[in-house]
């Protein structure tokens, strides 16, 4: 079983690695961060659970130690995750946030990630037009310092 959650893990890093190597990203833009958090969460889930057969912990985990390590605050990090997973089990559920869960999941197989890469920058830009949100000014992680 290690080598089923190497594999989660790895996948989970490069879409990571290549969201965050993309000049557009900004970590100290909260509403990114979001989006990509439950992105992240269902594409890690739809590999965890459907590829690797992985207890729901193990891909929590995964998760959570994959945007923390970004510099997102743990504890931040965990009721971003605690959040996606009840949006995720929530039936009929069409929230945003549940809408971001199947982007991430129904690209869990395939291996070019250009379009769920794309989708992080394109979902960003389309909330923030929709809820008239003006980009941040200031680092969001500084306002709980």
């Amino acid at each position: 079983m290690p080598d089923l959650k190497q594999h989660a893990k790895a996948k989970s890093e490069e879409f990571t690695r290549q969201v965050t190597s993309d000049p557009r990203w900004k970590l100290e833009d909260e509403m990114m961060c979001q989006i990509f958090g439950f992105t992240l969460y269902g594409y890690v889930f739809g590999i965890g659970r459907v590829h690797c057969f992985m207890d729901v912990a193990d891909i929590h985990a995964i998760i959570v130690d994959q945007l923390a390590g970004l510099g997102i605050g743990r504890k931040y990090v965990e009721g971003l995750v605690q959040a996606a997973h009840q949006e995720f089990i929530t039936e009929d559920n069409q929230s945003w946030q549940n809408r971001l869960i199947g982007v991430g999941h129904s690209h869990a197989l395939k291996e070019d990630l250009k379009v769920l890469v794309d989708s992080i920058f394109t979902n960003t830009a389309a909330l923030r037009k929709a809820t008239a949100q003006p980009a941040v000014a200031r680092p969001w992680w500084k306002f709980w310092s």
